[in-house]
């Protein structure tokens, strides 16, 4: 039976095992044809597995071990793709690399690695590209002990890489194409001198179907892009094996890499209509490959890169330009290297160029699946240059990566990991513009991106109060039908006339760069309640650390405002529409309460304690934004914003807290306390109905009241003014109302906060009053 009559028809194991041997034999039959050992060599390639499992395998592989490696080594090598012998030399390499890596495979150890490693300064770039594979599986396996022709293997690396530049000026043009009577008229040897990628050559011969016959040149493995995109991951396996024996050569590369790199075609090639673009794809695949390679090793070679590191940054600048917008994956692979190089301090290098990195193009390309899959990588790697290097930037650049890094904030086709580190970027940008600020040429400049920021800020807290959060609530209960539009914090009326007041403010500022982003209804999806609370509290955090900023910095209105810590009226309308969009946003923390608190939840009611640590550390912090202001300021947004503030508290009890930090704090305690208890005496009423709203006052009272015992000398003036109202107004709204209780309870704590020990203020205003309050009903 011939090759390919199926020798598996047999059922017979030791007669189909003759059967391939005879096959094997064939291929080094000088007598039989070309075409016959191809069809040998096909049904032998057909049935290896089978032949693998084979008993009688171990001596099958001694047989044919001996001839594939006569065949390989003894033929020369072909560069004419549809050559039988070609295929036939090809379909043996893919057998070799197929043969299990075991012990029988591991006698023929050497002989293999021996042959591949002179194949490759001979041979043609498809059977080296199988070549490659094999020395890599064959070493990643069984580690063979260091050998000279290692050694001559790095130097064949090196020869390629010092030859590229040479071959620059030919290497991107498209061959005219090769049009001969027969095969037999071109000589071979002087085409692939010239020739980098697959030529076809068109003869006149024509086949049956009246089609011309056209041959394949390959070309030399030595000219190969394609091969030299191969090497260096073979390098980076050498130097893990033989660290110590190539150390040496390894640094003897750097040089080598840095001039691979900068490489680039000549405008003139670029704008050519011959300009061969597959041939420039090989080329950025292995400057791309290469710089991976400089990546590893760059940790242990930083003092040789250092000395190159000019190079290094035009090679990099120039690759994130020139790599093709169709292959997104080399880009990717091109942002891994950039990310890992920048992770030492060679970026310091990259301070003067940082500019360009801030041209989105030049990140991610303008290719759509670049956009949609590379972005997240991209911002990281920029976050992590921006973020080590920030000392070193000047306002300009400053004012760049804010511009850059908020847009990303609003962003809603990005991870909110993404969003939530600009956020944190952003935040370590802030005393490097407030330093700035100070010695800068245009007064208040600081100041303004910082007032900006905070915009950013407190939009992104609207956006997570009017679509996240009550896409996150729904979704809890069950629903999944995504939500837009205002939350029931607020009135639509009310949010129009806000944004026009806010929109007028920006105007009359010229603030060039806010922009109204819009949010589809859908793009709640990607959210979760823990990523949507871990940005809540960056934001929180990030607010505090602005304010702080600003404050700091000089102001291009007033230079008074800089001394005092006060803020413009424009700037303060900001703070108000953060007090009212964040502490809708702080409801974040309603959300997955512990089971204890669902029942209270489940009666429409927030759960009337802090739900965990972070939530009571997330609302002081955010408490911590206002204490730090100028008392007018203070004064200004909380009396503006009171009676929301008191109402976000009734709907969520933990907000509280924010009023508690804000009266034990020694200065905003009796500028708070005096907001709070004008705005208790206008609602007294309603304490004796069964609202439920009656204890929230009840409660506040108290918390007014325990300011006086702690701040003894700023509150009781505080409260002086109020006393006769509140014990008059509590006795006469006890004699109508249809509930009295809570007017008892009012003057009670009233009197027991106040009323004995060192405070006599009572005393003082009603000397005879009996000492002991009402007692309790029973």
């Amino acid at each position: 039976m011939g090759p390919g009559g199926g020798a598996h028809a047999s059922q017979d194991p030791v007669a189909q095992m003759n059967t391939f041997r005879s096959y094997v034999s064939m291929l080094a039959d000088s007598g039989s044809k070309d075409e016959n050992k191809l069809k040998a060599a096909q049904a032998l390639s057909e049935d290896l597995e089978a032949i693998v499992a084979s008993p009688q395998y171990p001596a099958f592989l001694e047989h044919a071990m001996k001839i594939f490696i006569k065949i390989l080594s003894e033929g020369d090598p072909l560069f004419i793709s549809e050559y039988n012998i070609q295929q036939l030399r090809k379909l043996i390499l893919e057998m070799i690399h197929r043969l299990p890596s075991n012990e029988q495979l591991k006698v023929y150890l050497r002989q293999i690695l021996s042959l591949m490693f002179r194949l490759l300064e001979t041979d043609n770039e498809e059977n080296v590209m199988v070549c490659l594979r094999i020395i890599i599986e064959l070493h990643k396996t069984f580690r063979p002990q260091f050998s000279p022709e290692i050694q001559q293997f790095l130097q064949f690396v090196k020869n390629m890489y010092r030859d590229l530049p040479n071959h620059m000026s030919k290497i991107f043009e498209r061959p005219a194409a090769i049009r001969v009577s027969d095969l037999s008229e071109v000589n071979v040897d002087a085409l692939l001198k010239e020739t980098f990628t697959i030529t076809p050559i068109h003869t006149e011969k024509k086949l049956p179907d009246g089609t011309s016959i056209t041959y394949n040149l390959i070309p030399r493995a030595v000219l190969s892009l394609k091969v030299l995109t191969e090497l260096p991951i073979i390098v980076v396996l050498m130097f893990q094996l033989y660290k110590q024996q190539v150390y040496q050569d390894v640094a003897d590369f750097i040089p080598l890499i840095m001039n691979t790199i900068i490489l680039q075609p000549y405008p003139q090639h670029r704008d050519h209509e011959s300009f061969n673009k597959e041939v420039f794809v090989d080329l950025i695949a292995a400057q791309i490959k290469t710089l991976s390679f400089l990546a590893y090793i760059l940790k242990i070679y930083q003092d040789v890169v250092a000395q190159h590191s000019a190079k290094l940054v035009s090679g990099m600048l120039t690759l994130l330009a020139l790599c093709p917008n169709e292959v997104a994956h080399l880009r990717k692979e091109l942002l891994i290297a950039t990310k890992h190089i920048l992770a030492l301090e060679l970026r310091n290098r990259f301070v003067p160029h940082i500019d360009k990195l801030f041209d989105e193009s030049l990140l991610f390309g303008r290719g759509w699946t670049a956009h949609e899959t590379l972005r997240p990588l991209a911002y990281s790697t920029l976050a992590d240059l921006v973020h080590h290097v920030r000392q070193q930037l000047d306002m300009g650049a400053l004012t760049r990566a804010v511009h850059l890094f908020s847009k990303n904030i609003h962003d809603e086709t990005l991870p909110t990991s993404i969003q939530t580190m600009s956020c944190k970027l952003l935040l370590n940008l802030v005393d490097c513009i407030r330093t700035r600020s100070d010695s800068t040429h245009e007064p208040g400049a600081g100041r303004d991106l910082l007032i900006r920021m905070l915009h950013v800020f407190v939009n992104k807290f609207k956006t997570i109060a009017q679509l996240q959060l009550p896409y996150l609530k729904n979704k809890q209960q069950g629903h999944s039908t995504a939500v837009s539009g205002s939350s029931s914090g607020a009135t639509v009326q009310e949010d129009r006339k806000e944004d026009v007041k806010i929109a007028i403010i920006e105007n009359e500022s010229k603030d060039k760069e806010t922009q109204r982003i819009g949010f589809p209804p859908n793009v709640t999806v990607n959210y979760s309640v823990s990523d949507c609370r871990a940005l809540v509290k960056t934001l929180v955090c990030g607010v505090k650390t602005i304010t702080w900023g600003c404050a700091s910095c000089k102001s291009a209105v007033d230079s008074a405002l800089t001394l005092s810590k006060s803020f413009h009226p424009k700037e303060t309308l900001v703070f108000i529409r953060l007090v009212k969009w964040a502490m809708q946003a702080l409801d974040i923390y309603t959300l997955n309460a512990p089971s204890s608190q669902q029942q209270a939840s489940q009666k429409g009611q927030v759960p009337q304690t802090v739900r965990s640590k972070e939530e009571k550390e997330v609302l002081e912090h955010f408490a911590g934004v206002f204490i730090m202001m100028n008392p007018s300021t203070f004064r200004e947004i909380f009396s503006t914003t009171i009676d929301y503030v008191v109402e976000r508290i009734y709907h969520n009890m933990a907000l509280q807290i924010v009023a508690n930090s804000f009266l034990a704090n020694s200065t905003t305690s009796p500028i708070f306390a005096t907001i709070l208890v004008e705005y208790l005496l206008g609602h007294m009423e309603e304490m004796g109905t069964s609202m439920d709203r009656s204890n929230l006052y009840l409660k506040l009272f108290k918390l007014v009241f325990g300011s006086v015992s702690l701040f003894a000398a700023e509150n009781e003036q505080m409260l002086k003014p109020h006393l006769h109202q509140i014990v008059n107004r509590s006795m006469e709204l006890a004699m109508s109302a249809k509930d009295p209780y809570n007017y008892f309870l009012l003057l009670r704590a009233l009197f027991r906060s106040i009323g004995g020990g060192s405070h006599d203020l009572l005393y003082q205003e009603f000397p005879a009053t009996a000492a002991d309050p009402p007692a309790r009903p029973q």
